[in-house]
């Protein structure tokens, strides 16, 4: 992940309200993007003429090649072009590892007992491959799909994010599910639908808590990488001990 910081300065006050309001229409090009994690408008207090634009994304080429390269680019820049010159600063910033922790006591220990459980997932599932196998760029590669894939994507799902360890008990573990992505050559356009289809997923079956949305969707931007480049390697390629299962919290790959 990676942080954009865009500083303003809106000098005139009359323009503070129009500008705010052109965020407003430019946001929901960030919220339909799936390289968009989270992001705020924040107003200064002692000095009301500065604004800080803070933007979560995957990554920065996700940014600058993806997002702008994408459809929702062009709305958004048409949203917010009045503004360009009263920007006074635009940078990326990498996160530390300075940062502070979910409180204990206000959310529960794994990201599978937050979603819900297996039940939440197996929903997210149905509804995220509905909408892949409708999808002319993506069904091509679930070519071989059956409705236990939505089965097996939960119960793998479910052990990622803190729960059962049934995908390492009954379906092969780590290396089945890398092994299942051998020849697909996944590309990467595929890759960024699939991340659309997904974040509507998301949006639509998990709960309404914008940090748990986001850190599921930071596990399946990291994980379908994984999957991208695993899929240009052919069936049958020893991909050697990838070890256990990953494990996904509140703060990242465990």
């Amino acid at each position: 992940m990676t942080v954009e910081y865009i500083r303003y300065r809106i000098a005139d006050p009359e323009r503070r309200a129009a500008f705010e309001a052109s965020y407003a229409t430019a946001a929901a090009q960030l919220d339909a993007a799936p390289q968009c994690l989270a992001y705020e408008l924040s107003h200064g207090v002692e000095e009301p003429d500065r604004y800080i634009l803070r933007i979560e994304w995957t990554s920065v080429p996700d940014h600058e090649q993806g997002f702008r390269g994408g459809p929702h680019f062009p709305p958004f820049l048409a949203a917010i072009r009045g503004w360009i010159g009263d920007i006074e600063e635009m940078k990326h910033y990498e996160r530390t590892a300075v940062v502070s922790s979910p409180g204990t006591a206000a959310r529960p220990a794994t990201l599978y007992e937050a979603v819900g459980g297996t039940d939440v997932l197996r929903r997210l599932s149905d509804t995220f491959y509905e909408g892949v196998l409708a999808d002319p760029l993506l069904a091509p590669v679930f070519a071989d799909f059956t409705r236990a894939h939505v089965e097996h994507v939960a119960v793998w799902l479910a052990e990622v994010f803190g729960g059962p360890a049934d995908f390492t008990a009954d379906l092969g573990g780590h290396q089945s599910l890398l092994r299942s992505h051998l020849g697909l050559s996944i590309t990467e356009e595929q890759r960024v639908r699939w991340m659309e289809l997904m974040a509507g997923a998301v949006a639509k079956e998990l709960p309404d808590d914008a940090v748990l949305r986001r850190r599921v969707l930071e596990y399946f931007d990291w994980g379908t990488r994984i999957a991208r480049d695993v899929s240009a390697d052919p069936v049958g390629t020893d991909l050697g001990e990838p070890g256990p299962t990953p494990r996904w919290g509140w703060d990242g790959l465990a």
